[in-house]
């Protein structure tokens, strides 16, 4: 299991702060997380932009995702997941 996506997950859904590996941070209010085995989705927004978090497991990086119209961009790998106060 992902460390991050289950720090996320214990959090949800009270807001956060993630760090991506460019150094980017985001602030996410998540609207769903669960667990699909070792696997692992979220979505939430961040300002008026839809987000998806995606992991399939503990080895792999956890990805976020933005919304576009014609679907998803990834943005990077998160490297941190932060309680905002």
């Amino acid at each position: 299991m992902n460390t991050l996506a289950k720090r996320l997950y214990n959090l949800s859904p009270q807001p956060v702060r993630l760090t991506l590996d460019s150094g980017e941070t985001i602030a996410f209010e998540p609207s769903s997380a669960e667990f699909f085995g070792e696997a692992f989705q979220a979505e939430g927004v961040s300002g008026d932009v839809t987000h998806r978090l995606v992991t399939d497991g503990e080895d792999d990086p956890l990805l976020i995702a933005k919304e576009r119209d014609d679907g998803w961009d990834v943005l990077g790998e998160i490297t941190a997941v932060e309680a905002t106060d």
